[in-house]
């Protein structure tokens, strides 16, 4: 393979590593995560969260992740989070917040409208400019998709989409927005600032150079997971999916 086809092909799967930083858009914790450093000391990695949800949003960190690997993540711009707050009550550590049950609630992340890709915003700008350039195009989808349409996201001069601080994060506005790359993403709670993502946090505890009030450490939080049963009471809900008495790998020895 010629040596540039061969870059140009590296180059390519490098790109698509959804963590090739510590922090990225659309890249979010299921709804109820507590903070990020905290998060990383509770989760532990039982997957529950992934099973119970009924849109496959969830998914695991996988290898290039490293340290945190196996955590939950959802990555709205491929599915987002519908809300159903199904997976909350599951977590058997408290890495989601177990009594948060309102969808008004749930504070995942924060929407952001890029203007210079939104096709209202472009022609909104045409419209003033009164130069066409192409971009005459109108889409209410952001608005029309949001689970509070009006309250987390409205139209500004019934055009402009704007978002306010009732959004929650979850994400479906930038599943459906209809432009490559997205004109609209979520900046996630709790991971936008470096010492709070999870592999700074730990190398952070490491080194001492920074410390968590209020949790465990060491060998005092190797103790108390280990007194943790992840195979919990059975949520009260129907779902046709595989469920951790459906597999011999989850089964209690």
């Amino acid at each position: 393979m010629p040596r540039n086809r061969f870059t140009e092909k590296l180059a390519k799967v490098l790109n698509s590593n959804p963590f090739k930083g510590f922090f990225k858009l659309n890249r979010l914790r299921p709804p109820g995560a507590v903070k990020e450093d905290i998060f990383m000391e509770l989760c532990i990695r039982c997957a529950r969260c992934i099973v119970v949800c009924p849109y496959g949003s969830i998914h695991r960190a996988d290898v290039y992740e490293k340290l945190q690997i196996g955590t939950p993540y959802i990555f709205a711009d491929k599915k987002a989070c519908y809300l159903c707050m199904k997976c909350p009550p599951v977590c058997p550590t408290g890495a989601l917040d177990p009594k948060l049950s309102s969808p008004e609630n749930v504070r995942i992340g924060i929407a952001v409208i890029n203007q210079e890709t939104c096709l209202n915003y472009l022609y909104y700008e045409e419209e003033i400019e009164g130069v066409s350039k192409g971009y005459a195009q109108l889409c209410n989808t952001c608005n029309n998709v949001c689970p509070f349409t009006d309250e987390a996201i409205y139209m500004e001069k019934h055009i402009l989409p704007v978002v306010t601080d009732k959004c929650t994060g979850c994400g479906i506005c930038v599943e459906k927005c209809p432009t490559t790359p997205k004109s609209i993403n979520v900046y996630p709670t709790g991971m936008g600032v470096k010492a709070q993502a999870g592999f700074y946090n730990r190398k952070q505890n490491f080194t001492g150079e920074n410390t968590t009030e209020g949790t465990l450490h060491g060998d005092e939080l190797i103790k108390q997971k280990q007194k943790i049963n992840s195979y919990g009471a059975k949520p009260d809900f129907e779902y046709n999916l595989e469920t951790y008495e459906s597999r011999d790998e989850w089964q209690e020895q």
